[in-house]
């Protein structure tokens, strides 16, 4: 089977899919339409949707249709059975409607199309897709609610990869121990001022965060924060996340913005690499992980009290961190994962 994959190549995702089709004995390409385009252009897409709608058309017309005709240049050259693709990635209805000539056109959701702005058509394109799948019960409900019948829950988790247990240097622990730690960038909107306010819960406790400098401007609400944060020279490696990981006892999850019952993906990474995620809550968390013990936020009031308790209790801990990483491994494995999403839409 030969899959087109149109995801991001910034996402760790990607790579996750690609393990998971590499053990299922698929031939794929991936492809992200940024290789082709401008920086320039992609911050003038930004914010587009501030312009009125006569100028946003023109834009459309422009920068979305040149994406769309190298989309399908990339598919007639490689010919794919399958179309997998990350959100949208820029596409217009009748580019699906051309792939679905020849291949199943298939989408893996990480935001609601509903709550996402970056592309008008981003709905448009799943009302002619052949199957959707979606980390998120209600998004899931509410596609079909809509009239979309190809719609599925779908997990994946972390890449084994990128996020494993490993031992770490007394170096390692001087430089990024502590007892919690947190990583991820801030946003501008009410979200960013949320994020903030999650982790100023933990501040009584040794805690790390890592984030961009654009973290400040939350400082004036929780000025606790700042001795807390620390701002990185550069990206964190994914070596360098997996190392940070291990060394730490446990990470604070926020839940995704894009998500609303959905579990976020920092959540398998934790488990993965052997730290216990402490994750807002989340129906699809309680209803997927309940059994094995993951602790869940409902109150932030509460946070800084189950943390350290957990901090308190070690084996407790650990015993969690095993029956985590048993379930994940037994049920949402890259290779498990995409084997259930070809079961499922019977490619």
């Amino acid at each position: 089977m030969r899959i087109l994959l149109l995801f991001p190549k910034v996402y760790t995702l990607a790579n996750t899919f690609k393990l998971g089709l590499e053990k299922n004995n698929c031939d794929y390409k991936h492809y992200d339409y940024r290789e082709d385009t401008k920086k320039t252009q992609e911050r003038i897409h930004t914010h587009i949707r501030k312009f009125p709608l006569k100028i946003r058309s023109k834009w459309y017309a422009y920068y979305v249709s040149k994406i769309n005709e190298r989309h399908i240049e990339i598919f007639n050259e490689y010919q794919p059975n399958v179309v997998l693709i990350y959100n949208s990635e820029m596409l217009l209805p009748e580019t699906i409607v051309a792939m679905k000539r020849s291949a199943k056109v298939c989408f893996f959701l990480g935001d609601s199309p509903f709550y996402t702005p970056m592309n008008d058509f981003f709905l448009p394109c799943l009302m002619v897709a052949d199957y959707i799948f979606c980390p998120d019960s209600f998004i899931v409900k509410q596609l079909k609610g809509i009239g979309l019948p190809e719609v599925h829950f779908f997990l994946i988790g972390s890449n084994p990869e990128v996020n494993y247990r490993k031992k770490v240097s007394e170096e390692d622990k001087e430089k990024w121990g502590s007892d919690l730690v947190f990583i991820g960038s801030t946003y501008s909107t009410v979200v960013g001022y949320k994020r903030a306010l999650f982790l100023s819960k933990f501040t009584d406790l040794d805690i790390k965060v890592y984030t961009s400098k654009a973290f400040r401007r939350w400082y004036r609400f929780f000025p606790e924060l700042e001795k807390r944060v620390v701002h990185p020279e550069k990206r964190i490696s994914d070596e360098e996340l997996n190392t940070i990981l291990n060394c730490c006892k446990i990470y604070p999850v926020d839940a995704n913005p894009g998500l609303l019952n959905g579990i976020h993906l920092r959540v398998f990474d934790c488990i993965a690499s052997g730290i216990l995620p402490l994750a807002e809550y989340r129906k699809d968390i309680k209803d997927v992980f309940g059994q094995e013990g993951l602790p869940l936020i409902e109150d932030y009031k509460k946070a800084s009290s189950m943390a350290e308790y957990y901090l308190k209790n070690e084996d407790e801990r650990r015993e969690i961190v095993e029956k985590l990483r048993e379930k994940v491994y037994e049920q949402f494995s890259p290779e498990k994962s995409v084997q259930r999403l070809f079961d499922t839409s019977r490619l």
